[in-house]
């Protein structure tokens, strides 16, 4: 396992002032060769930065990434749009990657959920089942395994490869923002057990836009296990992102039984949504419980960790750059939200969101307020 510091794990950027207007990645072996899901799964990349906040749920605060799905899910903005960068900006990743070959598939399956086991670390106890904790959080030099690893196996090195597209004429581009709305109730994780009388677990999350924007793009994040999630705007639903499983074994990029692409929610085909000041926005998050999974290798209906994410993009189109308040204006007497580097520091915290176990960060001086 393996989970980087993002302070410590720089990427390698355009200098100067530019506009970002596409952004993929994948993870390859030394030889830059992608590698099958059921070898290292990804758990989840991010590109974070010291300017950027997310503005619907502040504690998940990257950029660009995210998981199992990346590769067949790059981010590519309308001509005309982009996310604007100036020279204060500093990059950095957040790598979350398990090594799972070896593993049998009921193994793999609790590794990749982050199951409580004894030998994963001294912050994994029984109390952390289901969490970062036993899932390699701050495990920066990767020396801790799921149980059931073969000893055998030879070391070998992996790599974050990704691409940028930029301009720099600045002047042709509309700044963009970007926010990652996430259920329930903006959790960074949570989990959905398994259900055999109600066999589909639903997580929302909802909010109310202060301002006029357009929607250019969105698309969903979720793990193993998941059906689909949709926006809604006033009870209306506008678009849904639906997983695709793969199919073959061993092969990078349909690799059977995992997640391996999420639909566009909305993009250039689609055309744009628009949100007025005022409207209610909602995200719905769908999870099968049943007892058996057919899209699935293995399954017990039950899915620790999971995540319910609508990544979005959005423009009031009279920005000045991507960086200056839009959804969240500043408010007298509320302290502005750590940056992505600071964010992925904070401690996580557990509560039930509806009878929904989740955890999210919470800031250091939020949970003391």
């Amino acid at each position: 396992m393996i989970f980087t510091n993002p302070r410590k794990t720089r990427l390698e950027m355009p200098a100067g002032r530019y506009a970002i207007t596409g952004f993929w990645g994948d993870i390859v072996d030394a030889d830059h060769k992608p590698v099958p899901l059921s070898k290292i799964y990804d758990h989840h990349w991010v590109a974070i930065n010291n300017r950027h906040r997310n503005e619907i749920c502040e504690t998940v605060p990257y950029v660009f990434g995210v998981g199992a799905e990346s590769r067949h899910n790059p981010v590519n903005l309308p001509a005309g749009y982009g996310y604007v960068v100036d020279e204060t900006v500093e990059w950095g990743a957040n790598i979350h990657l398990l090594r799972i070959d070896g593993l049998s598939e009921a193994a793999a399956k609790e590794c990749n959920e982050c199951y409580y086991a004894p030998g994963k670390g001294k912050e994994c106890t029984a109390a952390q089942n289901g969490t970062f904790k036993c899932c390699g959080e701050r495990d920066y030099d990767g020396v801790g395994s799921c149980p059931a690893q073969r000893a055998d196996l030879p070391a070998e090195t992996f790599y974050l490869r990704y691409r940028v597209s930029y301009t720099r004429e600045l002047a042709a581009v509309a700044p963009v923002h970007i926010s990652v709305a996430t259920a329930p109730d903006c959790a960074t994780f949570y989990a959905v057990l398994r259900d055999e009388r109600r066999p589909e677990h639903l997580a929302q999350y909802e909010f109310e836009t202060p301002t006029d924007v357009t929607v250019l793009f969105a698309a969903g994040h979720q793990h193993v296990g998941a059906l689909n999630i949709s926006l809604f705007v006033n009870e209306r639903r506008v678009c849904t992102s639906y997983p695709r499983y793969g199919a073959e074994r061993g092969v990078a990029g349909d690799e059977l039984g995992y997640l391996v692409q999420m639909s566009p929610c909305a993009d250039a085909s689609t055309g744009p949504l628009a949100w007025t000041k005022g409207d209610t926005v909602r995200i719905d998050s769908w999870y099968s419980v049943a007892p058996h999974d057919p899209r699935l290798q293995y399954s017990d209906g039950t899915h620790l960790n999971v995540m319910g994410y609508m990544y979005m993009v959005y423009t009031r189109g009279e920005d000045a750059d991507s960086h200056s308040p839009l959804l969240r204006p500043p408010s007298p007497g509320r302290e502005d939200p750590l940056d992505g580097f600071a964010m992925l520091q904070a401690p996580l915290e557990g509560s039930t969101v509806r009878g929904t176990r989740a955890w999210k960060r919470v800031p250091l001086q939020a949970a003391a307020a």
